[in-house]
């Protein structure tokens, strides 16, 4: 198979002009890995290589199977910088906690995903004083955040500055703690997800929302 992770970082890293040799000092392996894997994509005309002088240079063909290497190196980028950024979180010494439909897809243990966290789109409180060391670490890790507009980029993660807050470990995970997730819901009137953390919590909420649990009540 053609796509593998040194096809995907030759395709993501090659320069028009460059030897084989700087490439493969530049992304980290043999030589002998990248000329055979070179060679593979010349086959599928992603690259061209040329003689010159005692170099073989690189040309760089953006047919439509380099674009598809490139979609395949923005889908692998994005699953690692979201396991990057949940390990970043169970290991950060800030306080922090998740909220919003990210704290409900946790406290639910998966059973009710919202879109935004589905979208890798991650709410985080953050005391005022750790907002910046955040922002640095996940700059160091390339995760996108922004405070008060949405973007593209994903994973991104939605801080929230606050003053102050309570912090409860859920599965390692600091997030808003039971009782004020629950007064969130009731809010807005989030009756499933309610419905949800009863079953899980023994809250005694008696919140319907399936057509099962409504027949069984009749």
């Amino acid at each position: 198979m053609v796509a593998n992770e040194i096809t995907i970082k030759i395709v993501r890293n090659a320069r028009d002009g460059e030897s084989i040799r700087s490439l493969a000092i530049r992304i980290g392996f043999a030589y002998s890995a990248v000329y055979h894997w070179v060679l593979e994509l010349e086959k599928y005309e992603v690259i061209k290589i040329t003689k010159k002088g005692n170099k073989n240079v690189i040309r760089v063909n953006k047919n439509p199977i380099y674009y598809k290497f490139i979609e395949l190196d923005n889908a692998v980028s994005v699953v690692d910088k979201d396991n990057d950024f949940w390990e970043l979180v169970k290991i950060a010494k800030l306080q922090i906690r998740f909220v919003k439909g990210t704290a409900i897809a946790i406290w639910t243990k998966g059973g009710f995903i919202t879109g935004d966290f589905y979208d890798k789109l991650y709410f985080l409180e953050v005391f005022e004083k750790d907002v910046n060391p955040l922002k640095k670490a996940l700059k160091e890790k390339g995760i996108n955040y922004t405070e008060n507009k949405l973007t593209v980029n994903r994973p991104s993660v939605y801080i929230i500055p606050k003053k102050s807050f309570k912090i409860e470990k859920v599965r390692g995970l600091p997030t808003v703690p039971l009782k004020e997730l629950v007064s969130y819901c009731n809010e807005l009137s989030l009756d499933n997800v309610l419905e949800q953390l009863d079953l899980l919590y023994g809250l005694n909420l008696n919140k319907r929302y399936s057509e099962i649990y409504t027949n069984v009540a009749k």
